[in-house]
Protein backbone atom coordinates (compact mmCIF):
# COMPACT_ATOMS: atom_id res chain seq x y z
CA UNK A 1 0.00 0.00 0.00
CA UNK A 2 1.31 3.45 -0.81
CA UNK A 3 1.51 6.38 1.55
CA UNK A 4 -1.75 7.84 0.22
CA UNK A 5 -3.50 4.86 1.77
CA UNK A 6 -1.81 5.07 5.17
CA UNK A 7 -4.98 6.36 6.84
CA UNK A 8 -7.14 3.63 5.29
CA UNK A 9 -7.74 0.06 6.37
CA UNK A 10 -7.54 -2.93 4.08
CA UNK A 11 -8.74 -6.40 4.98
CA UNK A 12 -6.83 -9.55 4.15
CA UNK A 13 -8.54 -10.00 0.77
CA UNK A 14 -7.04 -6.70 -0.41
CA UNK A 15 -3.63 -7.64 0.98
CA UNK A 16 -3.73 -10.93 -0.89
CA UNK A 17 -4.93 -9.44 -4.18
CA UNK A 18 -2.36 -6.64 -4.07
CA UNK A 19 0.42 -9.09 -3.20
CA UNK A 20 -0.78 -12.02 -5.27
CA UNK A 21 2.77 -12.95 -6.28
CA UNK A 22 3.34 -14.09 -2.69
CA UNK A 23 0.49 -16.57 -3.07
CA UNK A 24 1.15 -17.65 -6.67
CA UNK A 25 1.92 -21.20 -5.54
CA UNK A 26 -1.76 -21.58 -4.68
CA UNK A 27 -3.29 -21.84 -8.14
CA UNK A 28 -6.22 -24.13 -7.34
CA UNK A 29 -8.13 -23.17 -4.21
CA UNK A 30 -11.22 -23.97 -2.18
CA UNK A 31 -12.92 -20.88 -0.75
CA UNK A 32 -14.73 -20.82 2.60
CA UNK A 33 -16.83 -17.68 2.41
CA UNK A 34 -20.11 -16.06 1.57
CA UNK A 35 -21.03 -13.38 -0.93
CA UNK A 36 -20.98 -10.66 1.73
CA UNK A 37 -17.18 -10.67 1.99
CA UNK A 38 -16.09 -7.69 -0.08
CA UNK A 39 -12.86 -6.00 -1.11
CA UNK A 40 -12.17 -2.37 -0.24
CA UNK A 41 -13.60 -1.55 -3.66
CA UNK A 42 -16.86 -3.33 -2.73
CA UNK A 43 -16.21 -6.27 -5.06
CA UNK A 44 -17.28 -9.75 -3.96
CA UNK A 45 -14.16 -11.67 -2.98
CA UNK A 46 -14.96 -14.58 -5.31
CA UNK A 47 -14.97 -12.26 -8.29
CA UNK A 48 -11.77 -10.56 -7.14
CA UNK A 49 -9.97 -13.87 -6.64
CA UNK A 50 -10.96 -15.18 -10.08
CA UNK A 51 -9.91 -11.91 -11.72
CA UNK A 52 -6.56 -12.19 -9.90
CA UNK A 53 -5.94 -15.57 -11.53
CA UNK A 54 -6.97 -18.01 -8.79
CA UNK A 55 -8.81 -21.14 -9.93
CA UNK A 56 -11.64 -21.51 -7.42
CA UNK A 57 -12.60 -25.19 -7.51
CA UNK A 58 -15.01 -25.27 -4.56
CA UNK A 59 -17.02 -22.81 -2.47
CA UNK A 60 -17.74 -23.91 1.11
CA UNK A 61 -20.49 -21.91 2.80
CA UNK A 62 -21.07 -21.37 6.54
CA UNK A 63 -24.45 -20.98 8.26
CA UNK A 64 -26.94 -18.91 6.23
CA UNK A 65 -25.51 -20.20 2.93
CA UNK A 66 -23.27 -18.63 0.33
CA UNK A 67 -25.69 -15.76 -0.29
CA UNK A 68 -26.22 -15.24 3.48
CA UNK A 69 -29.99 -15.31 3.06
CA UNK A 70 -30.99 -18.51 4.89
CA UNK A 71 -32.64 -18.13 8.30
CA UNK A 72 -30.62 -18.83 11.43
CA UNK A 73 -30.46 -22.49 12.33
CA UNK A 74 -31.78 -23.74 8.98
CA UNK A 75 -29.69 -26.48 7.41
CA UNK A 76 -28.39 -25.88 3.92
CA UNK A 77 -28.23 -28.20 0.92
CA UNK A 78 -25.33 -28.33 -1.52
CA UNK A 79 -25.78 -26.51 -4.81
CA UNK A 80 -23.85 -24.93 -7.65
CA UNK A 81 -23.05 -21.26 -8.13
CA UNK A 82 -25.86 -20.05 -10.42
CA UNK A 83 -23.51 -18.22 -12.78
CA UNK A 84 -20.07 -19.77 -12.36
CA UNK A 85 -21.27 -23.37 -11.81
CA UNK A 86 -18.67 -23.85 -9.07
CA UNK A 87 -19.85 -26.43 -6.50
CA UNK A 88 -21.19 -24.74 -3.36
CA UNK A 89 -20.96 -27.17 -0.45
CA UNK A 90 -22.51 -26.54 2.95
CA UNK A 91 -20.57 -26.49 6.21
CA UNK A 92 -23.82 -26.12 8.18
CA UNK A 93 -25.72 -29.39 8.04
CA UNK A 94 -27.95 -31.36 10.39
CA UNK A 95 -26.01 -32.99 13.19
CA UNK A 96 -22.93 -30.89 12.42
CA UNK A 97 -20.96 -34.11 11.88
CA UNK A 98 -20.20 -33.57 8.21
CA UNK A 99 -17.04 -31.85 6.99
CA UNK A 100 -17.76 -30.96 3.36
CA UNK A 101 -14.16 -29.85 2.81
CA UNK A 102 -12.75 -33.25 3.75
CA UNK A 103 -15.42 -34.96 1.66
CA UNK A 104 -14.71 -32.85 -1.41
CA UNK A 105 -10.93 -33.24 -1.40
CA UNK A 106 -10.64 -36.89 -2.36
CA UNK A 107 -8.72 -38.65 -5.12
CA UNK A 108 -7.95 -36.32 -8.01
CA UNK A 109 -10.23 -33.64 -6.60
CA UNK A 110 -7.68 -31.57 -4.77
CA UNK A 111 -6.60 -27.98 -4.24
CA UNK A 112 -3.35 -26.23 -3.38
CA UNK A 113 -4.88 -24.42 -0.41
CA UNK A 114 -8.11 -23.50 1.34
CA UNK A 115 -8.77 -19.77 1.57
CA UNK A 116 -10.99 -18.65 4.45
CA UNK A 117 -12.60 -15.21 4.15
CA UNK A 118 -15.67 -14.56 6.31
CA UNK A 119 -16.66 -11.48 8.28
CA UNK A 120 -16.76 -12.74 11.85
CA UNK A 121 -18.64 -11.14 14.76
CA UNK A 122 -16.01 -11.70 17.46
CA UNK A 123 -18.40 -13.86 19.50
CA UNK A 124 -18.10 -17.55 20.37
CA UNK A 125 -21.67 -18.47 19.42
CA UNK A 126 -21.55 -16.78 15.99
CA UNK A 127 -21.18 -20.00 14.03
CA UNK A 128 -18.72 -18.78 11.41
CA UNK A 129 -15.90 -19.76 13.76
CA UNK A 130 -17.33 -23.29 13.74
CA UNK A 131 -16.77 -23.21 9.97
CA UNK A 132 -13.20 -22.09 10.65
CA UNK A 133 -12.71 -25.21 12.77
CA UNK A 134 -13.98 -27.43 9.96
CA UNK A 135 -11.51 -25.78 7.59
CA UNK A 136 -8.65 -26.29 10.04
CA UNK A 137 -9.59 -29.92 10.60
CA UNK A 138 -9.80 -30.65 6.87
CA UNK A 139 -6.52 -28.90 6.12
CA UNK A 140 -4.83 -30.82 8.91
CA UNK A 141 -6.24 -34.10 7.59
CA UNK A 142 -5.39 -33.44 3.93
CA UNK A 143 -2.03 -31.78 4.64
CA UNK A 144 -2.84 -28.60 2.72
CA UNK A 145 -2.40 -25.00 3.91
CA UNK A 146 -5.19 -22.85 5.28
CA UNK A 147 -4.84 -19.22 4.26
CA UNK A 148 -7.03 -16.94 6.37
CA UNK A 149 -7.82 -13.60 4.78
CA UNK A 150 -8.09 -11.59 7.95
CA UNK A 151 -10.91 -9.16 8.72
CA UNK A 152 -11.72 -6.63 11.40
CA UNK A 153 -13.16 -7.92 14.65
CA UNK A 154 -16.19 -5.59 14.52
CA UNK A 155 -16.69 -5.43 18.30
CA UNK A 156 -12.99 -4.77 19.08
CA UNK A 157 -10.12 -7.20 19.39
CA UNK A 158 -9.09 -5.51 22.64
CA UNK A 159 -12.19 -6.20 24.76
CA UNK A 160 -12.75 -9.69 26.16
CA UNK A 161 -15.85 -10.80 28.06
CA UNK A 162 -17.20 -14.10 29.34
CA UNK A 163 -15.55 -17.25 30.60
CA UNK A 164 -14.63 -20.69 29.34
CA UNK A 165 -17.40 -23.16 28.48
CA UNK A 166 -18.22 -26.07 30.76
CA UNK A 167 -17.02 -29.48 29.47
CA UNK A 168 -20.46 -30.75 28.44
CA UNK A 169 -21.41 -27.66 26.44
CA UNK A 170 -19.23 -27.83 23.34
CA UNK A 171 -21.27 -27.54 20.13
CA UNK A 172 -21.47 -25.48 16.94
CA UNK A 173 -22.46 -22.59 19.26
CA UNK A 174 -19.60 -23.23 21.63
CA UNK A 175 -16.89 -24.94 19.58
CA UNK A 176 -13.72 -24.10 21.53
CA UNK A 177 -12.47 -23.36 25.02
CA UNK A 178 -12.41 -19.60 24.52
CA UNK A 179 -14.32 -16.72 26.17
CA UNK A 180 -17.66 -15.60 24.75
CA UNK A 181 -15.91 -12.47 23.43
CA UNK A 182 -12.42 -13.72 22.70
CA UNK A 183 -10.72 -10.50 21.59
CA UNK A 184 -9.03 -11.80 18.43
CA UNK A 185 -9.46 -11.23 14.72
CA UNK A 186 -10.48 -14.30 12.74
CA UNK A 187 -6.88 -14.69 11.55
CA UNK A 188 -5.51 -14.50 15.07
CA UNK A 189 -8.11 -17.04 16.22
CA UNK A 190 -6.98 -19.39 13.43
CA UNK A 191 -3.39 -19.09 14.66
CA UNK A 192 -4.49 -19.80 18.22
CA UNK A 193 -6.55 -22.84 17.23
CA UNK A 194 -3.72 -24.05 15.01
CA UNK A 195 -1.47 -24.09 18.06
CA UNK A 196 -3.99 -25.35 20.61
CA UNK A 197 -6.39 -27.70 18.80
CA UNK A 198 -5.35 -28.43 15.22
CA UNK A 199 -1.65 -28.69 15.93
CA UNK A 200 -0.66 -30.17 12.58
CA UNK A 201 -2.54 -27.63 10.48
CA UNK A 202 -0.44 -25.21 8.42
CA UNK A 203 -2.00 -21.77 8.92
CA UNK A 204 -1.10 -18.57 7.07
CA UNK A 205 -2.72 -15.19 7.62
CA UNK A 206 -3.05 -12.52 4.96
CA UNK A 207 -3.20 -9.71 7.46
CA UNK A 208 -5.14 -6.47 7.78
CA UNK A 209 -3.12 -3.52 6.49
CA UNK A 210 -3.20 0.21 7.02
CA UNK A 211 -4.30 2.25 10.00
CA UNK A 212 -5.87 -0.60 11.95
CA UNK A 213 -5.49 -0.96 15.72
CA UNK A 214 -7.01 -3.81 17.69
CA UNK A 215 -9.16 -1.58 19.90
CA UNK A 216 -11.11 -0.33 16.86
CA UNK A 217 -14.77 -1.14 16.43
CA UNK A 218 -16.16 -1.44 12.94
CA UNK A 219 -17.77 2.03 12.72
CA UNK A 220 -14.32 3.57 13.28
CA UNK A 221 -12.71 1.80 10.32
CA UNK A 222 -14.32 3.70 7.45
CA UNK A 223 -15.18 0.39 5.80
CA UNK A 224 -18.59 -0.48 4.38
CA UNK A 225 -20.67 -2.85 6.50
CA UNK A 226 -22.16 -5.60 4.36
CA UNK A 227 -24.47 -7.68 6.57
CA UNK A 228 -22.69 -11.05 6.92
CA UNK A 229 -25.87 -12.79 8.09
CA UNK A 230 -29.59 -11.95 7.82
CA UNK A 231 -29.98 -10.40 11.28
CA UNK A 232 -26.58 -8.70 11.52
CA UNK A 233 -27.96 -5.67 9.74
CA UNK A 234 -25.52 -3.01 10.90
CA UNK A 235 -22.22 -2.56 12.67
CA UNK A 236 -24.22 -1.23 15.63
CA UNK A 237 -26.23 -4.47 15.67
CA UNK A 238 -22.94 -6.36 15.98
CA UNK A 239 -21.91 -4.29 18.99
CA UNK A 240 -25.05 -5.20 20.98
CA UNK A 241 -25.17 -8.81 19.78
CA UNK A 242 -22.74 -10.42 22.30
CA UNK A 243 -25.06 -9.50 25.18
CA UNK A 244 -28.57 -9.29 23.81
CA UNK A 245 -28.30 -12.50 21.79
CA UNK A 246 -28.78 -14.19 25.18
CA UNK A 247 -32.44 -13.15 24.88
CA UNK A 248 -32.75 -15.90 22.25
CA UNK A 249 -32.73 -18.34 25.16
CA UNK A 250 -35.96 -17.05 26.73
CA UNK A 251 -39.47 -16.20 25.58
CA UNK A 252 -38.48 -12.61 24.85
CA UNK A 253 -38.00 -11.19 21.38
CA UNK A 254 -34.38 -10.33 20.64
CA UNK A 255 -35.59 -8.18 17.77
CA UNK A 256 -35.36 -10.63 14.90
CA UNK A 257 -37.95 -9.58 12.35
CA UNK A 258 -37.53 -5.88 13.20
CA UNK A 259 -35.41 -3.13 11.67
CA UNK A 260 -32.97 -3.29 14.60
CA UNK A 261 -32.29 -6.86 15.75
CA UNK A 262 -30.52 -7.19 19.12
CA UNK A 263 -31.26 -3.51 19.79
CA UNK A 264 -35.02 -4.08 20.02
CA UNK A 265 -36.08 -6.31 22.93
CA UNK A 266 -39.43 -7.19 24.44
CA UNK A 267 -42.60 -9.24 24.56
CA UNK A 268 -46.35 -8.57 24.77
CA UNK A 269 -46.19 -8.69 28.58
CA UNK A 270 -43.26 -6.29 29.10
CA UNK A 271 -43.69 -2.97 30.91
CA UNK A 272 -40.72 -1.18 29.37
CA UNK A 273 -40.87 1.83 31.69
CA UNK A 274 -40.59 -0.41 34.75
CA UNK A 275 -37.70 -2.29 33.15
CA UNK A 276 -35.75 0.90 32.48
CA UNK A 277 -36.28 2.21 36.01
CA UNK A 278 -35.23 -1.10 37.56
CA UNK A 279 -32.23 -1.44 35.24
CA UNK A 280 -30.81 1.90 36.35
CA UNK A 281 -31.55 1.04 39.99
CA UNK A 282 -29.48 -2.11 39.52
CA UNK A 283 -26.62 -0.16 37.94
CA UNK A 284 -26.64 2.23 40.89
CA UNK A 285 -26.66 -0.64 43.38
CA UNK A 286 -23.63 -2.14 41.64
CA UNK A 287 -21.91 1.25 41.23
CA UNK A 288 -21.63 0.64 37.49
CA UNK A 289 -21.39 3.65 35.20
CA UNK A 290 -20.18 1.80 32.08
CA UNK A 291 -23.29 2.59 30.06
CA UNK A 292 -23.58 6.38 30.22
CA UNK A 293 -23.14 6.48 26.43
CA UNK A 294 -26.30 4.40 25.84
CA UNK A 295 -29.93 5.29 25.45
CA UNK A 296 -32.70 2.92 26.57
CA UNK A 297 -36.07 4.03 25.25
CA UNK A 298 -39.51 2.48 25.48
CA UNK A 299 -40.91 1.19 22.23
CA UNK A 300 -43.59 -1.03 20.76
CA UNK A 301 -43.04 -3.30 17.78
CA UNK A 302 -44.46 -6.17 15.73
CA UNK A 303 -41.82 -8.63 14.51
CA UNK A 304 -42.48 -9.78 10.95
CA UNK A 305 -40.76 -13.09 11.70
CA UNK A 306 -39.39 -15.18 14.56
CA UNK A 307 -40.81 -14.87 18.12
CA UNK A 308 -44.15 -13.05 18.46
CA UNK A 309 -44.52 -12.74 14.70
CA UNK A 310 -47.15 -10.08 13.91
CA UNK A 311 -47.90 -9.63 17.63
CA UNK A 312 -47.63 -6.27 19.34
CA UNK A 313 -44.77 -6.24 21.83
CA UNK A 314 -43.79 -3.74 24.46
CA UNK A 315 -40.11 -3.32 24.97
CA UNK A 316 -36.88 -1.40 24.72
CA UNK A 317 -34.84 0.12 21.95
CA UNK A 318 -31.12 0.34 22.72
CA UNK A 319 -28.79 2.74 20.96
CA UNK A 320 -25.74 4.96 21.36
CA UNK A 321 -26.12 8.63 22.31
CA UNK A 322 -23.29 10.02 20.20
CA UNK A 323 -22.15 7.22 17.94
CA UNK A 324 -20.85 3.77 18.70
CA UNK A 325 -18.51 3.51 21.67
CA UNK A 326 -15.30 1.54 22.06
CA UNK A 327 -14.85 -0.65 25.12
CA UNK A 328 -18.60 -1.33 25.21
CA UNK A 329 -19.19 -4.24 27.61
CA UNK A 330 -22.17 -5.62 25.77
CA UNK A 331 -22.18 -8.94 27.63
CA UNK A 332 -22.38 -7.10 30.96
CA UNK A 333 -25.29 -5.07 29.58
CA UNK A 334 -27.05 -8.23 28.41
CA UNK A 335 -26.80 -10.19 31.67
CA UNK A 336 -27.90 -7.25 33.86
CA UNK A 337 -30.78 -6.40 31.55
CA UNK A 338 -31.93 -10.02 31.34
CA UNK A 339 -31.79 -10.39 35.12
CA UNK A 340 -33.71 -7.13 35.51
CA UNK A 341 -36.51 -8.28 33.20
CA UNK A 342 -36.65 -11.72 34.82
CA UNK A 343 -37.05 -10.29 38.31
CA UNK A 344 -39.97 -8.15 37.13
CA UNK A 345 -41.67 -11.00 35.25
CA UNK A 346 -40.76 -14.25 37.05
CA UNK A 347 -44.12 -15.88 36.40
CA UNK A 348 -44.00 -15.07 32.69
CA UNK A 349 -40.37 -15.71 31.69
CA UNK A 350 -39.62 -19.19 30.37
CA UNK A 351 -36.19 -20.54 29.52
CA UNK A 352 -36.39 -22.33 26.18
CA UNK A 353 -35.39 -26.00 26.18
CA UNK A 354 -34.02 -27.85 23.15
CA UNK A 355 -35.30 -31.41 22.86
CA UNK A 356 -32.61 -32.17 20.29
CA UNK A 357 -29.64 -31.16 22.44
CA UNK A 358 -31.43 -31.85 25.77
CA UNK A 359 -30.14 -28.52 27.04
CA UNK A 360 -31.55 -25.07 27.71
CA UNK A 361 -30.71 -22.84 24.76
CA UNK A 362 -29.34 -20.04 26.93
CA UNK A 363 -26.94 -22.58 28.48
CA UNK A 364 -25.68 -23.45 25.00
CA UNK A 365 -25.09 -19.77 24.28
CA UNK A 366 -23.47 -19.00 27.64
CA UNK A 367 -21.40 -22.18 27.71
CA UNK A 368 -23.06 -23.76 30.74
CA UNK A 369 -25.95 -23.48 33.20
CA UNK A 370 -24.40 -20.95 35.60
CA UNK A 371 -26.01 -17.86 34.07
CA UNK A 372 -29.52 -19.34 33.95
CA UNK A 373 -29.25 -20.73 37.47
CA UNK A 374 -28.00 -17.40 38.84
CA UNK A 375 -30.76 -15.48 37.08
CA UNK A 376 -33.35 -17.77 38.69
CA UNK A 377 -31.86 -18.25 42.14
CA UNK A 378 -29.49 -15.34 42.69
CA UNK A 379 -29.73 -11.59 43.08
CA UNK A 380 -28.18 -8.82 41.00
CA UNK A 381 -24.98 -8.94 43.06
CA UNK A 382 -24.54 -12.62 42.31
CA UNK A 383 -25.05 -11.97 38.61
CA UNK A 384 -22.29 -9.36 38.74
CA UNK A 385 -20.03 -11.71 40.67
CA UNK A 386 -20.55 -14.34 37.97
CA UNK A 387 -19.55 -11.76 35.37
CA UNK A 388 -16.42 -10.94 37.37
CA UNK A 389 -15.58 -14.65 37.60
CA UNK A 390 -15.83 -14.83 33.82
CA UNK A 391 -13.58 -11.77 33.60
CA UNK A 392 -10.86 -13.68 35.44
CA UNK A 393 -11.15 -16.51 32.91
CA UNK A 394 -11.01 -14.02 30.05
CA UNK A 395 -7.78 -12.62 31.51
CA UNK A 396 -6.35 -16.15 31.53
CA UNK A 397 -7.23 -16.48 27.85
CA UNK A 398 -5.66 -13.10 27.12
CA UNK A 399 -2.38 -14.52 28.40
CA UNK A 400 -2.82 -17.86 26.63
CA UNK A 401 -3.41 -16.21 23.27
CA UNK A 402 -0.79 -13.45 23.57
CA UNK A 403 1.54 -15.08 21.05
CA UNK A 404 -1.17 -15.11 18.36
CA UNK A 405 -1.86 -11.39 18.43
CA UNK A 406 -0.71 -9.81 15.16
CA UNK A 407 -1.91 -6.24 15.69
CA UNK A 408 -1.24 -3.64 18.35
Amino acid sequence: MNSNNDNKIFNGIDNLINNRHKYARYKKIGLVSNSKALTAGHKINLTALIEAGFDVRFIFSPEHGYFANIADGDYIADAGHPELKIPMLSLFTEGHSRNAISEALTGTKTVDAIFFDVQDAGVRFYTYIHALGLALAACEEKNIPLVVLDRINPVSAATLEGGFPAPDYFSELCPYSIPLRYGLTIGELALYLGGDVYKNAAVEVAGIQGAYSRDMIFPATGLKWNAPSPAMLSAETALFYPGTCLFEGVNLSEGRGTAAPFQTLGAPFIDAGAVIDSFYDNLNSLAINDFDFLTLNTTSFKPVSSKYQNSLCGGLHLNFKDGAARNFKSLLLGVILLKTIYDLNKSKINFLFSEKSRKFFIDRLAGGPALRETIINGDIYEIYNLYLKWAGEAKTFLNLSAGCRIYK
